[in-house]
Order: C-alpha cells, then sequence, then structure tokens
C-alpha cells in the first residue's frame, strides 16, 4: 500500500511538471507581427524638412526602399517594418535639430523594442530580427 502511494505520488507530480511545462511553451513562443518606428517632435513650422528613409531586407534577401512623409498636424513620422523583414536601417533628418523622440514597437502587441530621444539633425539606427 505504502509503495503504491509513493508511486501514485509519483506519477502525479511528473504530471503536473509537464504540463507545466507545456503552458511555459507556450508563453515564450514570439508573436509574429509587423513593427512601426515612429519619430514624434513638437510642433514643427512648414518650411521644416523632415526626412525618413528605410531600407529594409526581407527574409528572401530582397530589399526595398520607403520614403515616409511628416505629418505635420500630428507631428510624426513613421514606416512600418513587414512580418517577413530580417533587418532595417533608417535615417532621420530633421532640418532645424529640434528634439525627436524616437520608438520602436510591435503593431499587435504595442511592446517598445527601443526608444530615443534625439537631439541631433541626423540620426541613424539598425535592426537586425
Amino acid at each position: 500500500m505504502k509503495n503504491t502511494f509513493l508511486v501514485l505520488i509519483a506519477i502525479l507530480s511528473l504530471t503536473a511538471c509537464s504540463s507545466d511545462d507545456d503552458n511555459q511553451e507556450e508563453q515564450e513562443q514570439p508573436i509574429s507581427q509587423s513593427h512601426i518606428v515612429e519619430f514624434t517632435t513638437g510642433t514643427l513650422d512648414s518650411w521644416v524638412t523632415v526626412i525618413l528613409t528605410t531600407i529594409i531586407t526581407l527574409e528572401d534577401g530582397t530589399q526595398s526602399t520607403i520614403n515616409s512623409d511628416f505629418d505635420y498636424t500630428l507631428n510624426i513620422v513613421s514606416v512600418e517594418i513587414p512580418v517577413n523583414a530580417a533587418s532595417f536601417e533608417l535615417d532621420f533628418y530633421i532640418e532645424d535639430s529640434s528634439e525627436a523622440q524616437m520608438r520602436f514597437y510591435g503593431a499587435v502587441d504595442d511592446t517598445t523594442v527601443y526608444q530615443e530621444t534625439i537631439n541631433q539633425q541626423s540620426y541613424q539606427y539598425q535592426y537586425s530580427f
């Protein structure tokens, strides 16, 4: 009886551990999502030039260049990085060296990957997935 009880406890503890492991694996799977890189500024005069050029390299090795337009109403310029991107590099330029907030985050879960305050006219950023 004592041996049966010990075997039963051992089986239950192994079952409990294996189900915990299964749940943990599900939680650790990365979310497949596109990402957004955005730069926000204070109010700018319409004569101030803001340029965001992004070169995206996809998993198959093809590259594309995206030139994003600054929204003078919302004071923001952004680019969406697709799910199948392997890496990207961007060049941000603001004519009068105004302060800008850069944020790189997941489009689905809104989790910030990187953010920085920029106080320079020209800024470059690279990232590989």
